[in-house]
């Protein structure tokens, strides 16, 4: 018997986002406070015996992984074209293969907690196998995916004139998507969310009617002593992925405005082409591609403010966390769970997303301000919000354990 079981898609080496790495943060703090932990994920096909749940110890975690059977794994994708893409879903939708392979490594664990988390990729009926075992169940919202085929709930094909837009009234297919995940899902114990505004999206849409649901930010593994220097050089950092729904065509029209101020962006992603090509043609965009963690501390320590101009709704973005505890203010969209994470004129500002002369005078407002409150502001909302408090409240207010019995 374990103590608790995290259940995702993927998890590394196979990593698309955030929900990889925060299983595998919070696998490793549990397991520090001495807690049996093990996860459950998926992988690639290599032969039929890759269908069955195999274990082996990743980074320290004793880690199961399974092939879901389907027309692909989804660090592959999820197929070239639009009916590949919706055979695919619709075979993940009732993956009954992926949840008896789920079940049976639960049978063999014998867990007192399951986590779930992101289960696109690995079927929702995953949900259905815990709750039909004597555990408590936990579900962790990272994005719209049970409510979003794109998990994004942006618009652009159906959007007025092609426009990236937030889709407040989903057509009639995505709403039969989100029924049938609401269906295969089921009902967890207590749902999750790092944001309030993730949370209450999915009960607008019908999601969680008599669960309990809790907003449970995220955390940071180090934090700053000190914020850094003030410095007299006026220049701001962009870090994530290189997407267009991340809002950077916003953010490169207020470097043409602003041409005294120095942007840098790091990242990578499909959108990094675009990037390359406005950095080439604007003297004042640094466009450096991934970069490695001494040279984002670098960035981060000359850097007046970080910039978040996402034009979808955000969930709760490590990227303002890591900015904070570095001592670094931010300037975010007013979209999505980011203006939980940001209080205008102690930690940073906020403009509408998409909003050009927005996020220039917010830009505008953060150099004409004192910065170092904002700076120590960011530290003490940093302080508050490590990784090993996030831990805490998952046993605590989550899971509900108590701190394991010392054996002599």
């Amino acid at each position: 018997m374990i103590d608790i079981c995290l259940v995702n898609a993927l998890f590394p080496p196979d990593a698309h986002g955030g929900a990889e790495q925060y299983v595998r943060r919070a696998a490793h703090g549990l397991q520090e406070r001495g807690f049996e932990v093990a996860v459950v994920t998926s992988k690639p096909y290599d032969g039929p015996s890759s269908l069955r749940p195999t274990v082996e110890v990743h980074d320290g975690l004793q880690v199961w992984r399974f092939y879901p059977p389907n027309l692909s794994h989804l660090s592959d994708g999820t197929g070239d074209g639009i009916v590949e893409k919706a055979l695919w879903r619709g075979v993940d939708l009732v993956n009954l293969p992926a949840a008896r392979a789920v079940g049976t490594v639960l049978d063999r664990l014998d867990p007192a907690v399951v986590h779930t988390n992101n289960l696109f990729g690995i079927s929702t009926l995953v949900g259905r196998a815990v709750q039909r075992r004597n555990v408590r169940h936990v579900h962790t919202l990272h994005d719209y995916g049970l409510v979003c085929p794109k998990s994004n709930l942006l618009r652009d094909l159906t959007a007025p004139e092609g426009e990236r837009v937030v889709c407040e009234d989903p057509p009639l297919p995505c709403r039969a998507y989100a029924r049938q995940r609401r269906s295969t899902l089921g009902t967890p114990d207590l749902v999750t969310g790092p944001s309030q505004h993730v949370v209450d999206v999915h009960r607008d849409h019908g999601f969680f009617d008599g669960v309990e649901t809790q907003r449970l930010r995220l955390g940071v593994d180090d934090v700053a002593d000190n914020p850094p220097p003030v410095t007299d050089e006026p220049s701001l950092l962009y870090v994530g992925q290189q997407l267009e729904a991340k809002g950077l065509e916003t953010l490169f029209a207020a470097a043409d405005r602003l041409p005294d101020v120095t942007v840098h962006v790091c990242g990578t992603g499909p959108y990094a082409d675009r990037t390359e090509a406005a950095a080439a043609e604007r003297d004042n965009l640094h466009y450096h591609g991934f970069v490695s963690e001494e040279r984002l501390a670098d960035l981060r320590h000359t850097a007046a403010a970080a910039v978040v101009p996402s034009i979808w709704m955000e969930n709760s973005p490590m990227t303002v966390y890591e900015s904070y505890a570095a001592g670094l203010p931010v300037i975010g969209s007013d979209i999505g769970g980011i203006p939980e994470l940001i209080d205008p004129g102690e930690t940073g500002f906020l403009f509408e997303p998409a909003d050009v002369d927005g996020l220039v005078t917010a830009i505008r407002r953060l150099f004409a301000a004192d910065r170092e409150p904002l700076q120590r502001g960011a530290l003490a909302w940093a302080r508050e919000h490590t990784m090993a408090a996030h831990v805490d409240r998952l046993l605590d207010e989550a899971y509900r354990l108590s701190a394991p019995t010392a054996v002599d």
